[in-house]
């Protein structure tokens, strides 16, 4: 078993979160971001909705009983497949997805809750769906999602987001978590203006997204990052936010290895 050697990221979602075929999808850019800062979890699955998804929380997530790893970073991203159409087996009412997304927010900020509540403040991310692009999915499939269902999903995400800032700032919420929204949806849109055909060079079959895609929804994560969590030890490009956990070899006193150990950091927030 390895020890809790890093504080860690969990990203939480579909094939979108999973997705590591296209260069620099979310993984990729998380895993080279945080390299010696935050271990960087890879919980995406390729299908699933956020009710076939509910299951697994309990085996990704630590009980109190346990001991895990400090958990910096949650991102949810979910929508995408539970806004198919039905009769579609992974379509999901928005209400019933909601729901889904409530046990998610709630078991990893509440002290009630039966999970592992990190001493650190956690940091959850609500990532929208982004809008389908039509005239690339295949004409056999185009029954199964359409915009104006899809927008539905990334509204659910938008207004509990709005209902979890209001938690957040109350008088219950004692360890210090915070939600953020990242609306990929609307940054989507707002990069293409109202041509639809705009969309085309982020998608490549109208749903899974191409490296330009995933170049969005990065440049919304570090707008996150250096504004609303600025400060928070999730800055990677400041090492006074967020320090290397191990220190460069040349950093170290080459005749004391023991230096190695006595110049590991941790930022501020877990000091």
């Amino acid at each position: 078993m390895a020890k809790a050697f890093q504080d860690c990221i969990i990203l939480f979602g579909d094939s979108l979160t999973e997705c590591q075929d296209v260069r620099q999808a979310l993984f990729e850019r998380m895993s080279q971001a945080y390299a010696r800062k935050l271990d960087v979890f890879n919980r995406g699955f390729g299908g699933f909705s956020s009710t076939t998804a509910l299951p697994l929380f309990d085996k990704i997530f630590a009980r109190k009983v346990k001991t895990g790893t400090a958990v910096r970073l949650v991102t949810l991203w979910f929508g995408t497949n539970d806004s198919v159409n039905f009769p579609n087996p992974r379509a999901t009412h928005p209400n019933h997805f909601k729901e889904n997304m409530e046990y998610f927010l709630y078991n990893l900020t509440s002290s009630n809750s039966i999970y592992e509540i990190s001493e650190t403040p956690i940091h959850i991310l609500l990532i929208t769906p982004p809008p389908p692009y039509d005239p690339q999915i295949p004409s056999a499939a185009k029954w199964i999602r359409n915009k104006k269902r899809s927008l539905e999903f990334a509204n659910v995400l938008r207004n509990l987001a709005k209902d979890w800032k209001i938690k957040e700032k109350g008088h219950e919420n004692k360890s210090g978590w915070t939600v953020e929204l990242l609306d990929l949806w609307k940054a989507l849109e707002e990069e293409v203006g109202e041509k639809e055909q705009g969309l085309e060079p982020f998608f490549h079959d109208g749903c899974h997204m191409t490296t330009e895609g995933y170049q969005i929804l990065w440049n919304e994560y570090r707008k996150i990052i250096k504004g609303p969590w600025k400060g928070h030890g999730l800055d990677w490009e400041v090492d006074e936010d967020l320090p290397k956990r191990v220190p460069f070899f040349k950093d170290t006193e080459f005749q004391r290895p023991e230096s190695v150990v006595e110049l590991m950091a941790l930022p501020k927030c877990r000091r």
